[in-house]
């Protein structure tokens, strides 16, 4: 998984907000037992969903899709 998915940040006392850029360098893995969540719009290279991933806003994968688990996509 790229660490890009990792980033959490917050700026408010109540409570914390996930971030993402808008352009990954690196492919993303999202493993089979795991969920995760995009915030778009959003530039993947290569994106390979084995477990689920929630699509907030525009996804824009520039190289191979591969899904063998599930999207989700919202907005």
């Amino acid at each position: 998984m790229s660490a890009n998915l990792n980033l959490v940040k917050s700026s408010q006392s109540d409570g914390v907000f996930a971030t993402n850029e808008d352009v990954f360098e690196n492919d993303v893995t999202i493993s089979s037992g795991y969920s995760s969540t995009v915030s778009g719009p959003v530039t993947i290279p290569n994106l390979t969903v084995a477990g689920h991933l929630n699509v907030i806003n525009n996804l824009n994968v520039t190289g191979t899709l591969n899904v063998t688990g599930s999207m989700n996509f919202l907005g």
